[in-house]
């Protein structure tokens, strides 16, 4: 996931370099596809739920062989992870495991109740509910709601604030919520939430209204990031994209406010389960393409350790990806979801990287030049 996290509030972040190996620690599991919103962006095409979707033994086991493997904190999404009504049996089996929880979530099915639940029968650390704009009729029309939707969901994000909960809101990147961006900056700071986290586009599953795989966002995102890093008491930036540090916009906010790369671990430390137990590198890779194996039968750790799927993003020189590229042992190769969606190939090129950009445009500068001499 291509991910930029503006943070107001400080807390835990560190540098890391997340190229270097590591066993298997985090897990994203989709747990549902059923979802009550029908958002034009959904990086699972959640909708209804799936008629093999993992049970509940079948799901408790997978904690079990997860806390097995070393997994120590289990970021849980869907469709709408609450659609499950065996969450919270889910959240407590993984605290006897010892087993942190993090919690993607829209927000509309939250309460009082189910988060004072959460608070004492599980470790859950943090919330991020979908705010892709603040304008109710606009707020609607994205995630096919009635109206009202959005006031739901502002007030489920004061519930998860008044219990405790590290509060992140999260927006889809597309040309309808780009100028909303500094709207909800200002509203986070008002609320005292304590990050607006960017997902920019990754074409790899439901992705109408949004901007081109190749587009360059952080350009599109350079006036918000500007007017975050105008703010002196806003904190930090971290950026879970490959190649943002080599950007000029990241560059030049660099000389304004502290920007951490934190690259991506997709198979370098973590892997993903999907609502029927399928595994995947990669949270946006739900993907016959990108699956290494099966939570139902398979081993976590010899899946993570020995497949070929997950040697590719841990080792893209032995692939041919970026070979030429001095960059490549630090960014490792880009994004392997963007350069999937953009080659239909795991070990394709991310055309959406600057410097790839910049090589190509001189390449074919010089192959204009030439043929113009021919």
């Amino acid at each position: 996931m291509l991910d930029i996290k503006l943070k107001l509030k400080p807390g835990h972040t560190g540098e890391r370099a997340w190229m270097e190996p590591s066993p298997l620690r985090t897990l994203f599991w989709n747990v549902t596809y059923a979802c009550n919103y029908g958002c034009p962006i959904c990086f699972t095409d959640g909708g209804s739920a799936h008629p093999d979707e993992l049970t509940t033994g079948e799901a408790l086991e997978a904690v079990q062989k997860a806390a097995e493997a070393g997994v120590g904190d289990i970021l849980i999404s869907g469709g709408e992870p609450f659609q499950r009504k065996d969450l919270l049996e889910i959240l407590a089996c993984m605290a006897k495991f010892g087993i942190t929880a993090r919690i993607a979530s829209n927000g509309s099915l939250l309460t009082d109740e189910i988060l004072s639940r959460l608070r004492r029968e599980t470790l859950t650390k943090s919330f991020q509910i979908s705010l892709d704009t603040i304008n109710p009729v606009a707020f609607a029309e994205f995630h096919r709601v009635p109206i009202g939707a959005l006031h739901q969901v502002l007030e489920a994000l004061r519930l998860i604030k008044g219990h405790g909960f590290h509060t992140t809101v999260s927006v889809r990147m597309t040309p309808l919520t780009l100028p909303e961006i500094p709207r909800i900056l200002d509203l986070a700071e008002r609320e005292e939430w304590s990050t607006v986290t960017i997902h920019c586009p990754l074409h790899t599953r439901r992705i109408s209204e949004s901007f081109q795989q190749d587009e360059d966002v952080l350009s599109l995102l350079g006036p918000a990031l500007e007017m975050f890093c105008a703010n002196r008491e806003r904190w930090l930036i971290e950026t879970y994209i490959p190649w943002a540090e080599y950007h000029p916009v990241i560059r030049r906010l660099e000389k304004s406010i502290r920007i951490i790369h934190r690259g991506c671990r997709a198979g370098r430390d973590r892997l993903t389960i999907n609502p029927t137990g399928w595994l995947s590198p990669c949270v946006c890779m739900d993907v016959p393409e990108a699956y290494v194996g099966n939570i139902r039968t398979d081993n976590l750790t010899d899946v993570f350790q020995n497949s070929p799927t997950c040697d590719i993003f841990r080792n893209p020189e032995k692939y041919g990806i970026c070979e030429s590229c001095p960059n490549l042992m630090r960014c490792g190769g880009g994004c392997r979801a963007a350069a999937f969606a953009l080659c239909g190939r795991l070990d394709g090129q991310d055309e959406s990287c600057p410097i790839w950009k910049r090589k190509d445009t001189q390449r074919a500068s010089m192959l204009r030049m030439a043929g113009e001499r021919l």
